[in-house]
């Protein structure tokens, strides 16, 4: 995610993470690779739940506006 500039979503966050987790599991990260993609999805971790929150937020303040 470093580096950037263009508006991440959650569903690319999401899809991305997944990959990560694939090339984890499979063992397919060079061992000079693996803290940045440990770091690339701790960001993204940090993103969607941020976003789940937001919108958690924004779903109760229009449940009480009922």
């Amino acid at each position: 995610m470093e580096g950037k500039e263009k508006e991440i979503t959650y569903e690319s966050a999401k899809e991305r993470l997944e990959a990560i987790t694939s090339e984890l599991e499979a063992g397919n990260v060079h061992i000079d690779l693996l803290a940045k993609r440990l770091k690339e999805a701790q960001e993204l971790l940090r993103f969607c739940k941020d976003q789940l929150t937001k919108a958690e937020e924004e779903v109760t303040k229009l449940l009480e506006e009922q």
